[in-house]
C-alpha cells in the first residue's frame, strides 16, 4: 500500500465514521430546538469537547504549531493568551450567556444581543451582525478547505474540486440530519485526534532531539530572537508585541459557534464542569503543539512553509505509512470543524434573517444549510492563493464586533439601539482598516485596538432613558413623556 491509498482509505473511514454519527444523532433530531440547541440537552463530556474545538480548532492548532516554529520562545504568549481569553468566556461569560438564552428562549447569539433593540431596530441589528458573521465565516471556512485541500492536491495528488464538493457534501449531510448533536460529536473526535497524534509526535520528536539537554543546546543554537521571551523586542515595541499576541485571547469571545455550546449545556452544574474540562483539554492542546513547534524548529530549521511543522515531523520521522494516516486524520480533524462553521452560519441564517417573533422552525433552518454550503463551497473553489494570509482577520473580526457587546449585555447593562450597531460595525470596520495597514508588533492594532473600540461604544451607549423596561422609541407611551 502507497501513501495515497493510505490517506484515502482514513478519509474514507472518517466519511463512515461522520454518515454513522448523523444517523445517531439523526434520530434524536426531532424538531427545530433539537436541531439548533440539541433541545438544551448536551452533557459534560460533548459540551467541554465541543467548546474546545471551537475554542482552538484544527486548523487553529496547526498555525500555532508555525507560529512557534517562526517565533520561538516567544510564542508561550500565545497560551496564555487562550487560557485568560477562555477563562474569562467560559467562567463569566459562559453561565451568565446560558441564564439570558433560557430565560428569553432565544437559540442564537444574535437574538441574545438584539434583545434589548426593540421591535423597528431589532431586525437591523440581527442581520447587520449576521452580514459580518457570514463574510467573516466565509473567509474562515474556504482558508481551511484550501488549507487542507492543497496538502491532499500537493503531497498526495488529489483534486481540488473533487475534494471540495466531496467533503462538503459529506459534511453537510451530517449537520443536516444531526444538527448540533451530529457536530459536537465532530468536535469531539476533532480534539481527540488531533491530541493523540500531537503528543504522539512530541514523543517522537523528544526521542530524535535526545533528551532535554540537547533540547537546550539545539535550541539556543539557533540565536538570541529565538531563545528571547519577546523575540528580541525591546521596551515599548515588546509590550506592544505581548500585548498583541494576547489580543488573540480576545477573538475567543464572541464567537457564534462556541456561544452556542454554552446555551446548549443541560443544566448550570454541566456547563461548570464542562468549563473545568474544556480549560484544561485548551491548556494542554496549545501547550502540545507550541512544544511542536519548537522541536520542529530545532530538527528543521529551514522549512519554508512552518504552519506545516506537524505534518513535517510525522513525514520525517515516521514510517511513511504511519505518516500518512496522521497527516490524513489531521487534515480530517481540520475538515470536521468546517462543520461546526456550517451550522453556526446555518442557524443564524435560518432565524436571525427572519421576522423577529418568527418561531424557529427546522426546515429553515436545513434550507439555510444548504444555502451555506454552497457558499463556503464557491468561496473555497473561487478563493484567491492568499486566503489563508487572511484567515484569522476573520476570527478577530467576529470577537471584536460581537464580543465587547455580549461582554456588556452579560453584566445585565443595557445598550441603546445606535450604540449596538455602532459597537457592531466598529469592531469589524477597524479590524478590516488596520488588517489592511502595515502589520504592527504582535498585530496589536488590529487584535486590540478595534475590541477596546467597540467595548467603549457599548460602555458608552447604555440605556438613559427614565422608563428602564423601554428598549425602543416606538414603544413609549403618554405616561414616559408626561411626568404623574
Amino acid at each position: 500500500m502507497n501513501r495515497s491509498a493510505a490517506v484515502l482509505l482514513t478519509l474514507v473511514a472518517f466519511a463512515a465514521l461522520l454518515l454513522a454519527v448523523a444517523a445517531w444523532a439523526g434520530k434524536r433530531t426531532h424538531n427545530a430546538a433539537d436541531f439548533a440547541l440539541a433541545n438544551r440537552r448536551l452533557g459534560v463530556w460533548l459540551t467541554a469537547l465541543s467548546c474546545t474545538a471551537n475554542t482552538v480548532n484544527g486548523w487553529l492548532l496547526m498555525t500555532l504549531a508555525g507560529a512557534a516554529f517562526a517565533w520561538g520562545l516567544s510564542a508561550v504568549w500565545i497560551c496564555g493568551a487562550f487560557i485568560a481569553g477562555s477563562a474569562l468566556n467560559l467562567f463569566f461569560i459562559a453561565p451568565r450567556l446560558r441564564a439570558i438564552s433560557v430565560g428569553q428562549g432565544t437559540a442564537t447569539l444574535f437574538q441574545v444581543l438584539s434583545a434589548d433593540a426593540g421591535d423597528r431596530l431589532q431586525p437591523l441589528v440581527s442581520r447587520s451582525a449576521l452580514l459580518i458573521f457570514v463574510l467573516c465565516v466565509l473567509l474562515q471556512t474556504s482558508a481551511m478547505l484550501r488549507f487542507a485541500g492543497g496538502l491532499l492536491v500537493d503531497e498526495f495528488g488529489f483534486n481540488l474540486i473533487s475534494i471540495a464538493l466531496t467533503s462538503m457534501f459529506l459534511i453537510t449531510v451530517g449537520a443536516f440530519a444531526g444538527g448540533l448533536r451530529a457536530a459536537a460529536v465532530g468536535d469531539a473526535v476533532q480534539v481527540i485526534a488531533v491530541g493523540l497524534f500531537a503528543g504522539l509526535l512530541l514523543l517522537g520528536s523528544s526521542f530524535a532531539i535526545e533528551g532535554w539537554d540537547q533540547f537546550k543546546i539545539a535550541f539556543t543554537s539557533l540565536g538570541p530572537l529565538a531563545t528571547d521571551g519577546f523575540g528580541g523586542r525591546k521596551g515599548v515595541v515588546a509590550l506592544s508585541f505581548a500585548a498583541g499576541v494576547f489580543g488573540i485571547g480576545l477573538g475567543v469571545m464572541g464567537q457564534p459557534q462556541l456561544a452556542t455550546r454554552f446555551m446548549a449545556a443541560r443544566d448550570e452544574k454541566t456547563l461548570f464542569q464542562a468549563s473545568w474540562l474544556a480549560l484544561a483539554l485548551i491548556t494542554l492542546l496549545v501547550g502540545v503543539v507550541l512544544c511542536c513547534g519548537w522541536a520542529a524548529s530545532v530538527l528543521y530549521a529551514g522549512l519554508n512553509r512552518p504552519e506545516l511543522a506537524m505534518f513535517t515531523i510525522a513525514d520525517r520521522l515516521l514510517p511513511p505509512l504511519l505518516a500518512a494516516f496522521i497527516a490524513a486524520s489531521l487534515i480530517a480533524a481540520i475538515f470536521a470543524n468546517v462543520g461546526s462553521q456550517l451550522l453556526a452560519l446555518a442557524t443564524t441564517l435560518g432565524i436571525d434573517s427572519r421576522r423577529v417573533n418568527a418561531p424557529l422552525s427546522i426546515g429553515w433552518s436545513r434550507a439555510a444549510m444548504v444555502l451555506s454550503a454552497v457558499l463556503i463551497v464557491l468561496a473555497t473553489l473561487w478563493a484567491p492563493s492568499t486566503v489563508f494570509e487572511h484567515a484569522m482577520f476573520g476570527y478577530s473580526a467576529i470577537g471584536a464586533s460581537f464580543g465587547p457587546l455580549l461582554l456588556v449585555r452579560v453584566c445585565g447593562k443595557r445598550v441603546r439601539p445606535g450604540a449596538m450597531l455602532a459597537a457592531i460595525w466598529s469592531g469589524f470596520i477597524l479590524s478590516l482598516l488596520f488588517h489592511l495597514l502595515p502589520d504592527a508588533p504582535g498585530d496589536f492594532l488590529e487584535r486590540v485596538m478595534p475590541f477596546v473600540a467597540s467595548l467603549g461604544i457599548a460602555l458608552t451607549g447604555g440605556e438613559r432613558r427614565r422608563n428602564p423596561d423601554r428598549a425602543d422609541r416606538s414603544q413609549e407611551t403618554v405616561h414616559d413623556r408626561v411626568p404623574i
